[in-house]
């Protein structure tokens, strides 16, 4: 279970962007259910069948967003509680921090103020690191985020030119700027709200799907952002082991839901590299 611990952003700059993420994905998804979802029911003559599906998948969306991001925030990720040695072994380094031996590929995060195994970045929106136990519920976080964004913005562009009647190069302004318009009284407060969530589920929508292919690549590669900045490939396994070591040993199932067991090979604090891969296979 989640404590307030837990949850309590770490920094300012962690409180606000959650604030905001959660503010977004909320809301875009009450809009989609009171406003978009009647407005099709009208306009496209949407049968029963046709309605239900879109619920459905609206909510598969949301709840696999906001369950990724329950997951990331409940996982232990760093080396709090683990059985470190008191001498230090080949790769690892000390964290003056913590006072402590440090694993390879984990690293201390300034604002966690903890060491992660196995360290990715720090995400600003759910206020926790990303490492060893929580990359597959970040990976799917973003998925799904993108996802939500590409639907939202092909639900959300029709119903926005119906109510400016249609598109001209003179509106483009209340796409661009809504809100800035609204206080020019140029449209109304319901359609800058509206052109402003469509605003954000493109921009939001291009963003998640370059970093979605940005973690694709380092998946494939073994690595994490550290080592592909720094070209590190020793933890590279092949491909398919390497999806493994990253989802665990049911990856092909996580993708359905975030509650789905899928256990790591690995500790995240031990590490099989590519020279001892490819040598267990030659024997």
């Amino acid at each position: 279970m989640l404590s307030w611990r837990n949850i309590k952003p770490k920094s300012f700059v962690d409180a606000m962007s959650m604030l905001y993420f959660m503010i977004m994905v909320h809301s875009a998804y009450l809009y989609g259910e009171f406003a978009i979802a009647p407005w099709m029911k009208e306009t496209y003559s949407m049968g029963t069948l046709k309605n239900i599906v879109y619920q459905i998948f609206a909510l598969f969306l949301y709840l696999n967003v906001m369950g990724n991001v329950y997951k990331i925030i409940e996982t232990n990720t760093s080396s709090v509680g683990k059985m470190l040695p008191t001498l230090l072994k080949p790769g690892w380094t000390f964290c003056y921090a913590c006072e402590a031996n440090s694993p390879p590929r984990s690293f201390h995060c300034m604002t966690c103020n903890k060491c992660i195994l196995k360290r990715d970045h720090h995400c600003m929106f759910t206020s926790q690191c990303i490492g060893h136990s929580n990359y597959r519920y970040y990976f799917w976080l973003v998925f799904y985020g993108w996802c939500g964004t590409m639907f939202c913005a092909i639900m959300t562009v029709p119903y926005v030119l119906t109510l400016l009647d249609g598109f001209s190069i003179w509106k483009l302004p209340y796409f661009i700027l809504p809100l800035f318009c609204f206080m020019l009284q140029y449209i109304s407060f319901f359609t800058a709200i509206s052109s402003f969530i469509t605003l954000l589920s493109v921009v939001f929508s291009c963003a998640l799907i370059a970093l979605l292919c940005w973690h694709c690549s380092h998946i494939y590669k073994g690595q994490t952002t550290f080592e592909s900045s720094h070209r590190i490939y020793d933890y590279d396994l092949g491909w398919k082991q390497n999806i493994i070591e990253s989802f665990g040993t049911k990856w092909y199932l996580t993708w359905i839901c975030p509650w789905i067991n899928s256990p790591l090979t690995g500790d995240g604090i031990e590490f099989q590299t590519k020279a001892n891969h490819q040598h267990s296979k030659d024997q």
